[in-house]
């Protein structure tokens, strides 16, 4: 079994969007992300495959389009 993890940079392109298209799913609750880690003073998520996937699935779920203004 491969226990092999991913940085969020990594996985936003694997899944093809943003870094921050990402980080704003994870913030409004629509994609469960993998628990924060302290390395030094910065902090990390560490992805799994099965996590890529959850977030592959979602934005299969989005329609294509341009974003609706505020």
């Amino acid at each position: 079994m491969e226990d092999r993890t991913y940085t969020t940079s990594q996985v936003a392109d694997k899944v093809g969007v943003s870094h921050q298209t990402l980080h704003d799913w994870i913030d409004s609750g629509r994609i469960p992300a993998p628990k924060l880690i302290k390395v030094g003073k910065n902090s990390i998520r560490l992805w799994k495959k099965t996590d890529i996937e959850r977030a592959r699935k979602f934005k299969g779920t989005l329609k294509r389009g341009p974003k609706p203004r505020k």
